[in-house]
């Protein structure tokens, strides 16, 4: 299956293993931002610009566990890559003197370029465009100076990079599902106020997902499980599955995402027993060890939850859309 991962669902997030790495935060396909540095620390001075190098931009803290995790990755990308042209660069806005001190004791390994951000302005330009905040965020420009990929260091970096390389990179498909993301946030922005708006939102990101088995997937998925949205509109949900079947028929790692999905949206709305089949089913016909993993870890999840409700009573009755 290859939902997309960027909210946390407590389902959902068990299929993380079939997520295609499209990545978080900035726009694909646009110009990338110049880097705003107040003072570089380690190695040479960079500037993100058209050219022959390939720019990886990572936005990360001295002081985050996952940050200094990632410092042996970006030496290994650095390394790897460094005779296709590829540039690494890790920008703090944390304190010149505090990186210093990190660098010259605690992260004397790093062997890539490092900065300390100029008020904020690198990190606020590739990051906030939609409000991300989570780090390590890194950043892929390519030569032509856009940007063409991001997500964290630990989840696809060298793939994209691979591929960028190579000329296999589908710069067409990261931007559709970069864009299907900044919609489904305003979606959900509208879901969590009870907008009048949510509806005509919803029918708005179904439109622009037609034809596309993985973003259609997503939908159903999220308006199923994403915490705190009072109204699930699980007919919008069904909607988007029926699509994802019909363009599914011949293609049967499509039908197990698409039976995977249905499985979750049947589940959350309160069809536990249909949902549990249907999870069930779909891994007897799973294709790949990583798929047949990975919908076990959601049968058993699924199973734990309805063992806990009925312990419990069941869980309290929420408001829906369901028919």
């Amino acid at each position: 299956m290859n939902v997309i991962i960027k909210h946390v669902f407590p389902i959902v997030i068990l299929l993380a293993g079939f997520a295609p790495n499209v990545g978080l935060g900035g726009l694909i396909g646009e110009p990338a931002q110049p880097l705003s540095v107040k003072k570089w620390i380690l190695g040479q001075p960079v500037e993100v610009e058209p050219g022959t190098n390939i720019y990886v931009v990572e936005i990360w803290h001295t002081t985050s566990p996952t940050c200094r995790a990632s410092i042996t990755i970006l030496n290994e990308i650095q390394k790897r890559f460094k005779t296709n042209g590829v540039v690494v660069v890790g920008i703090s806005d944390e304190p010149a003197e505090k990186i210093m001190e990190f660098v010259q004791n605690t992260g004397t390994n790093i062997e890539y370029t490092v900065a300390a951000d100029d008020k904020r302005q690198t990190g606020l330009s590739y990051m906030k465009p939609i409000g991300q905040r989570d780090i390590p965020c890194v950043f892929v420009v390519g030569t032509n100076g856009y940007l063409l990929w991001h997500g964290t260091p630990q989840h696809g970096l060298d793939k994209a990079l691979d591929e960028i390389i190579a000329g296999r990179y589908d710069l067409g498909r990261a931007k559709k599902v970069d864009r299907a993301i900044q919609q489904m946030d305003k979606y959900l922005t509208f879901a969590y106020q009870r907008s009048d708006q949510t509806g005509e939102a919803g029918r708005a990101l179904l439109a622009a997902r037609t034809n596309d088995v993985t973003l259609l997937c997503d939908l159903a998925c999220t308006i199923a499980t994403v915490p705190k949205v009072a109204n699930r509109d699980f007919v919008l949900a069904n909607e988007a599955l029926d699509q994802a079947e019909e363009l599914s028929i011949n293609s049967p790692t499509n039908i197990t995402e698409v039976r995977i999905a249905r499985a979750i949206v049947l589940f959350e709305s309160g069809k536990r027993d249909e949902g549990l089949a249907l999870a069930t089913q779909t891994l007897a016909s799973a294709q790949s060890p990583i798929e047949k993993t990975n919908i076990q870890s959601l049968i058993s999840t699924m199973e734990k939850r309805k063992t806990g409700e009925e312990k419990t009573g069941g869980p309290a009755p929420g408001k829906t859309n369901a028919p």
